[in-house]
């Protein structure tokens, strides 16, 4: 199976030129750019060819701005060892920036008066009132304040990744802190608790194919969870410049939030392991591309919908893009902003243009995905390289700052 074995960053500090793992091989870019925009295609290139081990293996980027692409650019390898260049259907993991996808059926249930945010989660979900959970609101799920970053259970490696065992757990286990008292990101239960309760709602649907016939298929978006074997061939290879970042932090701290919320994770995870890449966990394994995320977040940041199709109505959007919590958060020591459903503007961790309103979500390593209403902005990034720290990362942050300062002006 094409990139089963995660590939280990050579050793070259160099911060200028390509990157360690091209080997030397110069990456191509196609793709359009509105001439306005030409700050966002030269960072895009410096990205590829001049980062050095900042810089990227593969990688598209992607601006809608009312409903026009703007920019869409793509280069680089999808695979070096196979010679496979990134193309412009080529997908990638984009780790937490597939919570959009249970934030945006939520609030669809919402919409459809299925669901009511100030309800308890336990009125649509009876087993999720077990030991004590009865008092967690709909709302307190979709603004990361439920008390619930980890679970009580002891989970083998690799558990996370499994949608029945992740649901029992979350039924089963008791709270982290009262619902409601603070914020702690869902960083690994987020999307089993969205999914788990639409599924109380939906027929029984999970995740994977309730995203796909509720708006992925209406909507064209290229995006996809238990990925089809048929899409496989078009995944890039995941590049780590340390695959062992996330264990040596577990494993300095075991007893904090952060470790706990990681709790399931195999420690050997490629990323390109059919297990991940088959997994149903709304978190964290959602594989698409920039344009994909940039036509669903400029349809959030107009009126809702996208190709004739509603995807939220107007109060939906605005419960999208209004802050409900700003302060420190208990898992990650970060200050962030969350609106129901969203991640929200916050420098340094989730900039995303001048506005009050814009919203998304980042993913470990770079991936970036956000709505900004002010310009009726859509913005993707997908990569291949996890880079470190949090946010957009090395490559994803001028990227970001190059748009949205063409955007405003």
């Amino acid at each position: 199976m094409q990139g089963e074995t995660c590939k280990d960053l050579p050793v070259n500090n160099d911060k200028s030129g390509l990157n360690p793992f091209l080997n030397g091989k110069k990456p191509d870019i196609s793709g359009h750019c509105d001439p306005l925009f030409q700050a966002v295609a030269d960072v895009f290139e410096q990205n590829l060819t001049q980062r050095g081990a900042d810089g990227e293996v593969g990688a598209s980027c992607a601006v809608v701005i009312d409903g026009e692409m703007i920019v869409d650019l793509w280069g680089g390898y999808a695979d070096v060892e196979e010679d496979r260049a990134w193309q412009e259907d080529t997908l990638c993991c984009c780790w937490s920036v597939s919570k959009t996808a249970g934030a945006l059926l939520t609030l669809r249930m919402i919409d459809q008066g299925l669901i009511d945010p100030n309800a308890p989660v336990a009125d649509y979900w009876p087993a999720f009132a077990a030991n004590g959970k009865d008092g967690v609101l709909v709302r307190h799920l979709l603004n990361h304040t439920a008390g619930l970053s980890y679970v009580d259970a002891d989970l083998a490696d690799g558990q996370v990744s499994d949608w029945n065992t992740m649901i029992a757990a979350l039924e089963q286990t008791s709270l982290n802190w009262t619902a409601g008292s603070q914020l702690g990101y869902l960083n690994m239960t987020q999307g089993y608790l969205l999914a788990g309760l639409c599924s109380q709602v939906n027929g029984g649907r999970r995740l994977a194919q309730f995203w796909q016939e509720e708006l992925a298929q209406p909507l064209g978006l290229d995006w996809h969870f238990a990925v089809p074997d048929d899409v496989i061939p078009r995944l890039a290879t995941v590049y780590q410049i340390d695959p062992t970042m996330f264990t040596k932090i577990i494993d300095a701290n075991p007893e904090t939030n952060f470790a706990k919320s990681m709790k399931g994770r195999d420690p050997n995870e490629t990323y390109d392991s059919m297990t991940w890449r088959k997994a149903e966990n709304g978190a964290g394994t959602g594989h698409t591309n920039a344009r994909t995320m940039a036509k669903l977040y400029s349809a959030l940041a107009r009126d809702g919908s996208l190709n004739g199709v509603t995807v939220l109505s107007k109060d939906a959007l605005t419960m999208a893009s209004t802050e409900t919590v700003r302060e420190q958060c208990a898992v990650n020591a970060l200050e962030l902003r969350f609106s129901l459903g969203f991640e929200m503007n916050c420098a340094p961790v989730t900039p995303m243009g001048q506005g009050d309103r814009c919203f998304g979500y980042a993913g470990a390593g770079g991936s970036y995905a956000f709505a900004d209403p002010d310009t009726k902005l859509g913005f993707g990034f997908s990569h291949n390289v996890m880079h470190q720290g949090v946010g957009p990362g090395p490559c994803g942050l001028p990227l970001v700052e190059a748009a949205v300062a063409q955007a405003y002006a």
